[in-house]
């Protein structure tokens, strides 16, 4: 697909980004002016009754979705016998792109990401809509200042069973909750709170929670290793966040929060919280310092997370050397355990 092509009534212009399956254009409403991404299946791929299945799916469910932290649709149609999907235009990149440059982000502000995270999953579980790939990739950031949840091919219509195989394993392996890697079929939305408990980790302490060189090993940690208390890592983390990720991450789903909803009123309440602010400054500011004086217009989200030079905290040294101590010796166990089953 060139520059200039028509796809149904829009005119394309440059390429957002290729995968597998398709590619993603800029893209501008001949009629209206109005620019959006259009979404369109690659021509080899168009007649795969999997991803037909699973392109269609994620306008299905895209067009149930309303909400400011859900990345909106807005038209699909064909295009040479291909399936196309026009949707919002996020145009500042994703979360990814900013834990890639920056590693690890202040807790206000992984804690401000994770609270518009949770509101849209709030919004998508109340309509039936379980992600099921939620991950830093799949979190783009407006020019307003909002996190928007996109990539919904592999979300889960809990109103209709028929769109997912029992037993099929899907999602990324690092944000995967333990029920998901074992196919269960009976799901809910605790496993997406599964996930943005490794992503809310991954944003305060620089690294997910669990990793290792392949699926199998990163499998065992999820099923059955302790992932570190963010606050003996991260110095200066609230204990209120910490136990939320501990709770976040818990293995069984019972013994996460009981939904979205719940996630939303902590992280409120937690940002908040003056003592927590006074806390992390305090630990953050060298004794003595200063107290910086507040820009004159405070700067949205996106635009703190993005803006260059920004501060970034690196792990303590000998928090990292113990926790990663203790995660191998759980992983050891669990092997031990398995070898000798």
């Amino acid at each position: 697909m060139s520059a200039g092509q028509l796809v149904g009534p829009y005119l394309v212009g440059r390429s957002l980004g290729e995968g597998t399956f398709g590619a993603v254009y800029d893209a501008t409403h001949e009629e209206t002016g109005r620019r959006v991404a259009v979404k369109l299946l690659h021509g080899s791929k168009q007649m795969e009754p999997e991803v037909q299945n699973r392109f269609v799916r994620e306008i299905a469910i895209l067009q149930r979705l309303d909400h400011d932290n859900v990345v909106r649709h807005f038209d699909c149609g064909l295009h040479n016998d291909s399936i196309f999907c026009a949707m919002e235009l996020v145009e500042c990149g994703t979360l990814k792109d900013v834990l890639a440059r920056r590693g690890a982000l202040p807790w206000r502000d992984a804690a401000e990401v994770a609270l518009q995270t949770a509101r849209g999953l709030a919004h998508a579980h109340e309509l039936g809509c379980v992600h099921r790939d939620l991950k830093p990739a799949n979190l783009y950031l407006s020019a307003a200042g909002h996190v928007k949840i996109g990539d919904l091919g592999l979300a889960r219509d809990l109103t209709d069973s028929r769109l997912t195989v029992q037993g099929q394993t899907v999602g990324s392996w690092r944000y995967m909750p333990p029920e998901q890697i074992r196919g269960e079929d009976a799901i809910d939305g605790r496993l997406d709170l599964y996930a943005l408990g490794c992503i809310l980790f991954e944003m305060v302490a620089g690294r997910v929670p669990f990793d290792g060189p392949t699926a199998v090993s990163i499998f065992d940690q999820h099923l059955e290793a302790t992932a570190p208390r963010l606050d003996a890592l991260m110095p200066g983390t609230p204990t209120g966040l910490a136990d939320l990720v501990e709770r976040l991450l818990a293995k069984a789903p019972a013994d996460r929060p009981a939904d979205a909803t719940e996630v939303v009123a902590r992280l409120e309440s937690l940002l908040a919280d003056p003592q927590s602010t006074a806390g992390a400054l305090s630990a953050a500011m060298p004794t003595g310092a200063a107290t910086p004086d507040p820009p004159a217009e405070p700067l949205n989200l996106t635009q703190r997370l993005q803006a260059e030079g920004a501060e970034t905290r690196s792990v303590n040294p000998r928090a990292l050397i113990v926790a990663v101590g203790i995660a191998a010796a759980a992983a050891a166990g669990w092997a031990i355990w398995q070898f000798a089953g």
